[in-house]
């Protein structure tokens, strides 16, 4: 039964994109929002059945649905608010509905999105013949991200740490120079502890949450409390989220499913604190982050506070724009930063050697390019869809987003089955950004996943036991 049920479930995905090849609009055309509720309600079926799919499992704070929810804010929230109840950004710089890329833009995002789901349904869901428990020392670790800590605090500087940089008050966030690869490493520690920490405590579990919270290594706790808090206050939501949501996937995997309404409160809720801390963050009234943020805070509606993630979707417009019309397809030369970040200083070293430029080294920095030219003043960023179209183009879109949900899949059976620690670890370090991968680089996770998994290798002293 489970077999038959699957296959008819990889027919629905195969039929969906079959039928969204037949509803494709032209590349360029005048926006229509009949045409982009025709694409969105694609989406929304694709979605759903996706869901259904997975009915079976009570925990809803899942790799997938972490990553469908950021991926439907970043590539449809916008084509939603112009189709369906008329509203226009109010910055047309930021998010042009008028761009005769709208209609493709959607178009493509809703055969990503099944696609992804297509490759999440190919893969069987494993059964636990034998399940494999852990035992750890991670005091090495636990000691490295003291020192990394301290290393980060040091060199970060005053305008980052007072949140001074997201004031205007000029200076540099920790995005640059060793202080981001202290930032980076302290970051990966701490989430490859979080996984160590849930391992070695899931059979203590007793039907009580608090209970089991409190009951974990004290040290631990006072780490990713002091982390979160430090990180809120700087205003840098980015890393407090990583840490919260790899615990919370884990969590729901791991020791007690999250059920669905459970969910839905964590999503309004987290929303507005993340609104309230980014308006507070660039406030230049005085006050602290919360004060401030709350004093600007308004809602107009209830699109507000999931606007920053929505805007991304400029990147796929002007990706669209630009390419192949104006540039051929990169072929994979915009991942290049990402191949290379594995390396400390390796991307800074393959510049002086060859004849490339930086802003076609990845496509973050070449959709800045288009919009600034050669001296931009901020960055622009990207989106999923956008990275890979611009390397690849519509088939690179189809063939990497169905590889993306197989991957997940796979995950996610390794999370059931629990014979490997080395996934558990990637499940971790994948579950910290899967929400925002919509708004990132296919390749966004691929430096924490090696700098995970070595950290794990030196730092950590492990032994299987049967349970």
């Amino acid at each position: 039964m489970i077999k038959i049920n699957a296959i008819y479930i990889r027919l629905t995905f195969l039929l969906l994109l079959l039928a969204l090849f037949f509803v494709k609009p032209e590349f360029e055309s005048v926006t229509d929002p009949e045409l982009l509720v025709i694409y969105i309600f694609f989406f929304f079926i694709t979605t759903f059945t996706h869901l259904l799919s997975e009915k079976d499992n009570k925990n809803w704070f899942r790799l997938d649905v972490m990553f469908l929810l950021g991926y439907s804010i970043v590539h449809f929230q916008w084509p939603i608010m112009f189709s369906i109840s008329g509203i226009y950004p109010e910055k047309f710089a930021k998010v042009s509905m008028s761009s005769f890329y709208v209609n493709y833009g959607t178009w493509l995002a809703a055969v990503g999105a099944t696609s992804w789901c297509l490759g999440h349904s190919l893969l069987a869901i494993k059964t636990i013949s034998r399940e494999i428990g852990y035992s750890f020392d991670y005091k090495k670790l636990l000691w490295l991200t003291v020192v990394l800590n301290v290393l980060f605090l040091s060199t970060a500087g005053s305008d980052y740490l007072s949140g001074g940089v997201y004031k205007g008050s000029g200076g540099s966030a920790a995005g640059e120079g060793i202080s981001a690869y202290f930032q980076l490493l302290l970051a990966i520690a701490i989430l490859v502890i979080t996984a160590i920490v849930i391992l070695d405590n899931k059979s203590k579990f007793k039907f009580n949450s608090i209970i089991w919270l409190l009951s974990l290594d004290k040290k631990y706790l006072f780490l990713i409390i002091s982390y979160i808090l430090l990180f809120f206050s700087i205003g840098d939501r980015g890393a407090s989220i990583q840490v919260i949501f790899a615990f919370l996937v884990l969590f729901g995997c791991l020791i007690r499913p999250i059920k669905f309404i459970e969910l839905i409160a964590m999503t309004v809720i987290g929303s507005l604190l993340l609104t309230i801390i980014g308006l507070g963050r660039s406030a230049k009234d005085g006050g602290n982050i919360l004060s401030s943020g709350l004093d600007n805070f308004q809602m107009t509606s209830g699109y507000d506070i999931t606007l920053e993630l929505a805007d991304s979707v400029r990147t796929l417009y002007n990706a669209l724009s630009a390419v192949p019309q104006y540039h051929d397809y990169f072929y994979g030369k915009l991942w290049l930063d990402k191949v290379l970040s594995i390396v400390p200083f390796a991307q800074n070293i393959y510049l002086q050697l060859s004849e490339d430029v930086a802003y076609e080294m990845g496509s973050s920095a070449y959709i800045t390019y288009l919009k600034f030219g050669l001296y931009p003043p901020s960055g622009e960023g990207t989106s999923l869809v956008a990275d890979i179209f611009l390397n690849f183009g519509l088939i690179g879109v189809l063939f990497c987003l169905f590889l993306l949900g197989v991957f997940f899949k796979k995950l996610e059976n390794e999370l059931k089955l629990q014979q490997s620690y080395y996934w558990m670890v990637i499940a971790a370090l994948l579950a910290s950004m899967a929400f925002y991968l919509g708004r990132g680089s296919l390749f966004d996770p691929l430096r924490m996943i090696v700098w995970g998994l070595g950290l794990s290798a030196f730092f950590v002293e492990r032994r299987k036991k049967s349970v």
